[in-house]
């Protein structure tokens, strides 16, 4: 159980937006430990800590005597079928290989596609949902773009923040 006040999992998500936001790209050496600690006003273990979480996330792999690379590529690190799924998908939507409107491959396929279970399927969709790069229809299906018959504010203001 990870501690109210552990500062780990903060130095770790920071690491990792900046992976996602490709200001750190595959291949690319983190900082040292002293430069981390520095850098968030934390101490090795604590980075120890983050890094370690990284690389259970398969985001970063550590080569002795040699450092920490952010995994991609190659040499990246197995990507759990849950989270290929969810990013496969994503890339699909982005990339415009699916358009808004485009059906989702059915749930039996993705299940065969990535060996899930059918709850993992529904749970690994609902962040693409969230994110709003997929909605369904009852009865229809999923896909892929946000609900056409859904009014989505323009402005801050109209959603009324």
């Amino acid at each position: 159980m990870i501690r109210s006040d552990a500062k780990y999992p903060q130095v770790a998500a920071a690491i990792a937006a900046d992976i996602d936001a490709g200001r750190l790209k595959p291949g690319d050496q983190l900082p040292t430990e002293l430069e981390i600690g520095a850098q968030y006003g934390v101490g090795r273990t604590t980075v120890r800590q983050a890094v370690r979480l990284l690389r259970e996330q398969g985001r970063v792999a550590t080569v002795p005597a040699k450092g920490t690379y952010v995994t991609g590529g190659k040499t990246s690190a197995p990507v759990p079928p849950s989270r290929r799924l969810v990013e496969d998908l994503r890339e699909a939507i982005t990339s415009g290989r699916l358009k808004p409107g485009d059906p989702l491959p059915p749930e039996e396929e993705l299940m065969q596609r990535y060996g899930l279970a059918a709850i993992t399927i529904t749970i690994a969709l609902r962040k693409l949902r969230a994110e709003g790069l997929v909605h369904h229809v009852p009865g229809r299906g999923r896909f892929a773009g946000p609900d056409p018959r859904k009014r989505y504010p323009e402005s801050a203001e109209e959603a009324g923040l």
